[in-house]
C-alpha cells in the first residue's frame, strides 16, 4: 500500500511540474490539489497550489492557503519559512492585520526560534542571532521575500552585488564560470538556511559567481539600500553584519590562503576573532618599506597598491584589492617589511595584531619553516626583477 502511494505521489508530482514547464498552469492546479490528497502534510505542496492559484488570478483563494501554511509553519517552528511566506502575504495583501501580528509575534519569539536545533543547524543565527527584538523587527519589516521558478538565474557573476539572499526553501546551485572549460562549474548547492551573496554585499565588489535556483525556491533578500537604512537609526546593526563577514567570508579566505590553511578551523576562528576594523583614505601608506611588522592586513573593500623603491624611484610590483591578505610573510618571519603598501581608493581594512597572530601560531611551527624556505627564494627572485606579478608583490610585503 505504501509503495502504491509512493508511485501515485510521483506520478502526480511529474504530471504538474510538466503542465507548468508547458505553461498549462491550471491543469498543473488540478494535480497538485491531488497530489495534496495523497500527501496532506507536505506544506511545500500547499504553497505550490497557493502560488498556482496566484498565477492563474485566484488571489483571494491563494491567500487562505498561504495562510493555513504559514499557520502551520509558526506551530512547527520554521522560522525561516514562516518569515517568507508572511513576507509573501503582505506583498499580496500589504494591511492583512493577522499575518502582521505573526510577523510580530515572530519578532518576540527570536530567541525560542533559533534556539531550536532545526535552526541551530543552519546560517540562520548568524544574521540574527545578535539582534535586538527591536532591531529584528526594523530587519523583519525591510527585508523581501520572493519566489524563483526551478532553472531561473538569480543573480550573475560579474554583476554588481547589491544583495545579500538567505534560502527559506528549496535548493539553490551555486556556478562560476570555467575559462578553459568555457562552461559553469557547480561550486555549492545551498538548502533553507543558508545564505549567499555575502562577500560582494560587504565588499561592494561584482558577484564572483551565479547563482540559480535547481528547484522552486523561496528567497529572502537584504538590498544595500535597506540596509544603509536600517543602520543609520540602528548603528549596532552594522556591527554584527561586520561579525557576520568575519565569520563566514574572513574564515574563508584564511582557508584558502597559505599559511593559514594549516590551521585548525577552530583555530582559524580565533584568528578572525582577533581582527578589528579600520577605515583608511585613498592615497595613505598603511606599510612603509624597511620597517618593522605589527599587523597581518586583509582589504575588506577597496584597492591599494605595492611598491618598492629602487634607484630612488617607486616601482610598482603588486595591486590588492577585497579579499587579498598582505603582510603576514615579514610578520611571520620577523622580518622588516620588503615593499610598501598604499591605498589607491577610499579602503576598509581587517587588522590582526603581531602578538594575536603569534599567539595562535605558536603550535605551528612548520608554517614558519615552509615560509622560510619559501621566503628565501622569493626574495631572490623578486628583488632580481624591476617589475613582479602581482601575486610576488603581494608576498614580499
Amino acid at each position: 500500500m505504501m509503495t502504491e502511494n509512493k508511485d501515485q505521489e510521483k506520478a502526480l508530482r511529474e504530471r504538474g511540474q510538466h503542465y507548468i514547464s508547458r505553461g498549462e498552469l491550471a491543469k498543473a492546479l488540478v494535480e497538485f490539489k491531488r497530489l495534496a490528497e495523497v500527501t496532506p502534510e507536505d506544506l511545500q505542496v500547499q504553497v505550490q497550489i497557493g502560488d498556482l492559484l496566484r498565477k492563474v488570478g485566484r488571489e483571494p483563494e491563494s491567500l487562505i492557503r498561504y495562510k493555513y501554511v504559514l499557520a502551520e509553519y509558526v506551530k512547527k517552528g520554521l522560522f525561516l519559512q514562516a518569515i517568507a511566506l508572511g513576507k509573501l502575504v503582505l506583498k499580496i495583501e500589504p494591511d492583512d492585520e493577522e499575518t502582521l501580528q505573526v510577523l510580530k509575534d515572530l519578532s518576540s519569539r527570536k530567541e525560542d526560534l533559533l534556539s531550536q536545533k532545526e535552526v541551530q543547524e543552519t546560517s540562520v543565527p548568524l544574521l540574527f542571532a545578535d539582534l535586538s527584538e527591536e532591531e529584528f523587527q526594523q530587519v523583519l519589516a525591510r527585508i523581501k521575500s520572493y519566489q524563483v521558478d526551478k532553472e531561473s538565474l538569480i543573480c550573475k557573476e560579474g554583476e554588481q552585488g547589491d544583495s545579500i539572499y538567505v534560502v527559506s526553501q528549496g535548493k539553490v546551485g551555486i556556478y562560476k564560470y570555467n575559462i578553459k572549460e568555457k562552461k559553469e562549474v557547480l561550486l555549492n548547492v545551498l538548502e533553507a538556511g543558508d545564505f549567499f551573496g555575502e562577500f560582494s554585499f560587504f565588499s561592494h565588489q561584482r558577484r564572483s559567481a551565479s547563482a540559480r535556483a535547481l528547484t522552486d525556491v523561496s528567497l529572502l533578500e537584504m538590498t544595500r539600500e535597506d540596509f544603509d537604512e536600517i543602520k543609520k537609526a540602528y548603528p549596532n546593526i552594522a556591527e554584527v553584519l561586520l561579525t557576520l563577514y568575519k565569520k563566514r567570508v574572513v574564515d574563508t579566505i584564511l582557508a584558502l590562503s597559505p599559511p593559514f590553511n594549516a590551521l585548525s578551523p577552530q583555530d582559524r576562528k580565533r584568528l578572525v576573532e582577533r581582527f578589528s576594523h579600520k577605515v583608511v583614505d585613498a592615497n595613505m601608506t598603511v606599510i612603509q618599506e624597511g620597517t618593522l611588522p605589527a599587523f597581518l592586513y586583509l582589504i575588506k573593500s577597496g584597492r591599494a597598491e605595492v611598491f618598492i623603491e629602487k634607484d630612488g624611484k617607486e616601482v610598482a610590483v603588486g595591486h590588492l584589492a577585497a579579499g587579498d591578505i598582505f603582510g603576514e610573510i615579514s610578520l611571520l618571519l620577523g622580518r622588516n617589511h620588503t615593499a610598501s603598501v598604499r591605498t589607491v581608493t577610499r579602503t576598509e581594512l581587517l587588522m590582526a595584531s603581531k602578538n594575536d597572530v603569534e599567539e595562535i601560531l605558536g603550535v605551528y611551527p612548520q608554517i614558519r619553516e615552509i615560509l622560510q624556505e619559501y621566503g628565501r627564494e622569493r626574495l631572490e627572485e623578486a628583488r632580481d626583477k624591476a617589475l613582479i606579478s602581482r601575486d610576488v608583490g603581494k608576498k614580499w610585503i
